[in-house]
């Protein structure tokens, strides 16, 4: 699939004119909608670094100082113009994230370029992640890979961690499971939790590397043992829903919720509510408690399961109305799970007490939209319009939209839309592996002989011994299947 790839911004340009300083950077709306910030009085000959450190005190309320972002803000940029390459760096992961800043990509990207070029691991690390996975610019894979390597060599362990997993897990980069391992075991010897928290991963789910429940287990009590828990409650997760160790699983991802992991919280109401955390009624009578920290945590997935328990009569009556209504209440408030889901929800309907009703799902998603997100948002607004696809021509439509954006091409996305039109995705298929020489057949939309045949050969192809020989029709294959780059 043909990867976009975007030149290097400019990095001579000065960082003045990159932030278009007067009083304010143009990127920081906070502060355009405010008075002019108090900016903390200055010396003329304050260094640009003694600025820089004012500036993130007042960013993330630091050193007794009470949290004032534009006024930090302020500084900050000061700090970037004259040329300090931490505060550039800083300045433009804020830009480029959209945390404490509004987002600014483009400022952003520039002034990461301007610090990674000044030789600064951690501007390398985020310009490489940006590049990565393609939000704030066009994915370079390549580009990403060096900029990661060169951050790694330099220390940075986010580098090392985020490279060493890609390489295993073969997801973007091109997989080289000896090189990730070894820079993932270098950051597991620094005592990286970033690093025992990836290598936890890949071995608790057989990614690149053989499965080995120990070993994962091992490296989420080391990550945990400084205050890092996802591993703790993947490794938790894995063990609820494996059925060997109720007890077990339930104290793990209780440690792991105590540690601040508010997706634990959910872990635990959803194994409750689906009897695996000491069955039948036993373990539902512990949704309540456990959704309740959940919410306490600000874990946005609960609301979701408590709709899905009143859509399927969970420990209460049935009713898709009040299942609506519930997620509408959510989404109002501001949770884009809740949203995401409710869209997806009007799209395909339940075929028991939810009915499809795509304008119900349109006028859901231009509700919720900026809620959800604009990735998100684009994919499910092609699942609907997967929905009302009924005839090759607007498969081929389809087909069009979807290749434009091969960056948002996931798993989930290709599940997506085999669940809004089957049919409509077997089209996607066809052609795609047409493509890739593996299909010879009409594009018709039906799974006949050749197309099983080609999808089985696809996915032989995948990383990770996929369930080809259960059914290439499983909708996690083809979703596998339409993601593989």
């Amino acid at each position: 699939m043909r990867v976009l790839h975007m030149p290097p911004l400019i990095a001579t340009v000065s960082v003045a004119a990159i932030l278009g300083i007067s009083a304010y950077p143009a990127g920081f709306a906070v502060a355009q909608q405010q008075p002019a910030p108090q900016v903390p009085a200055q010396a003329a000959s304050d260094s640009p670094q003694t600025i820089r450190d004012r500036g993130l005190a007042l960013i993330y309320g630091l050193d007794g100082a009470a949290a004032d972002v534009p006024a930090g803000a302020e500084l900050l940029g000061q700090a970037a113009a004259k040329g300090d390459v931490k505060a550039q760096a800083e300045l433009g992961r804020m830009l480029v994230d959209g945390y404490y800043l509004k987002a600014d990509p483009a400022r952003g990207l520039a002034l990461l370029e301007a610090a990674a070029t000044a030789g600064d691991a951690r501007a390398m690390t985020a310009l490489g992640g940006a590049l990565l996975w393609g939000k704030a610019a066009p994915a370079d894979p390549a580009r990403a890979k060096a900029l990661l390597a060169k951050a790694a060599a330099a220390g940075d362990g986010e580098a090392r961690a985020l490279l060493g997993e890609q390489l295993v897990g073969g997801w973007i980069l091109p997989r080289d499971v000896a090189a990730g391992k070894a820079l993932l075991e270098e950051g597991v010897t620094a005592g990286d939790a970033r690093a025992q928290t990836a290598l936890s991963g890949l071995y608790l789910y057989g990614i690149g590397l053989p499965k080995d429940a120990a070993k994962a287990r091992d490296l989420a009590e080391a990550a945990a043992a400084q205050g890092k828990p996802k591993a703790l409650r993947q490794v938790g997760e894995m063990l609820m829903w494996s059925q060997r160790d109720a007890a077990g699983a339930e104290a793990l991802l209780r440690r792991a919720g105590e540690m601040g992991d508010g997706e634990a919280w959910a872990v635990l109401a959803e194994g409750a509510m689906y009897g695996y955390l000491g069955g039948g009624s036993v373990s539902r009578a512990k949704f309540a408690g456990f959704a309740e920290r959940a919410r306490a945590a600000g874990n946005e997935r609960i609301e979701v399961l408590d709709a899905t328990r009143q859509m399927w009569g969970i420990s209460m009556i049935a009713s898709g109305p009040k299942t609506i209504e519930r997620l509408q209440t959510a989404a109002d408030a501001g949770n884009g799970t809740a949203a995401r889901f409710l869209v997806g929800l009007l799209r395909d309907g339940n075929r028991m007490n939810v009915h499809r009703h795509l304008d119900n799902a349109d006028a859901a998603l231009a509700k919720y939209g900026a809620t959800i997100g604009p990735d998100d948002s684009w994919r499910l607004g092609e699942t609907i319009a997967a929905a009302r696809a009924r005839a090759p021509a607007a498969w081929a439509k389809l087909a069009t939209q979807v290749a434009s954006r091969p960056e948002l091409a996931t798993k989930d996305f290709g599940r997506d839309l085999y669940k809004a039109n089957p049919n409509a995705t077997i089209y996607l298929l066809q052609k795609k592996l047409a493509g890739e020489g593996l299909y010879r057949g009409a594009l018709d939309g039906i799974a006949g002989r050749q197309t099983l045949r080609a999808l089985y050969r696809a996915c032989s192809r995948l990383p990770d011994d996929p369930p080809c020989n259960d059914s290439v029709m499983r909708p996690d294959v083809l979703g596998a299947v339409f993601a593989a780059r």
